[in-house]
């Protein structure tokens, strides 16, 4: 597709037509349906006695409903029609980085040390963040993890394995 400005064509590429809302609200439709079919494959159970595909589902459809939200009161900005969208590699490869490295740890070192680098190494993917930034936040989402799935959902993932 292309613009008319001034005489000139230029081409219009598929998230500035369509803008970083309406890409985010359809990216969290795919994978919230995703997440349900795959809790549809378990059995659901009730409310009262939850079986293993009931909070998955629901979480599907709930994710679902917030990118239908999204994406109905998603409306691009001037600045966004006209500006080119530019990849931030560091900030992709840190999440990503953050994801592997919490996937490898948990199995090896526990819950504490895996939610510390993962938060911190995802934390570093933006240049607003510090060094000391990104280790206090990894520092608060440790306790909070903590205290979560540990005692709170008694997840059976240790605090902290050696070896």
């Amino acid at each position: 597709m292309t613009d008319r400005i001034a005489g000139h064509h230029r081409s219009v590429s598929l998230v500035q037509r369509l803008g970083k809302d309406r890409i985010g609200a359809m990216l969290l439709i795919l994978i919230g349906a995703g997440v349900a079919a795959m809790g549809l494959t378990y059995r659901m159970g009730t409310a009262t006695r939850m079986g293993p595909g009931y909070m998955p589902f629901f979480y599907g459809v709930l994710m679902m409903l917030v990118g239908f939200a999204i994406a109905l009161t998603a409306r691009p900005s001037e600045e966004e029609k006209r500006k080119v969208m530019r990849v931030n590699w560091r900030a992709w490869l840190c999440i990503l980085g953050g994801l592997i490295a919490f996937a490898v740890i948990a199995d090896h070192g526990g819950l504490v040390p895996a939610t510390f680098v993962a938060v911190f190494v995802a934390a570093l993917g933006s240049t607003a963040n510090s060094v000391r930034d990104a280790a206090l936040l990894a520092a608060g989402l440790v306790v909070a993890a903590v205290l979560v799935f540990s005692y709170g959902l008694q997840l059976q993932l240790p605090l902290f394995a050696w070896g």
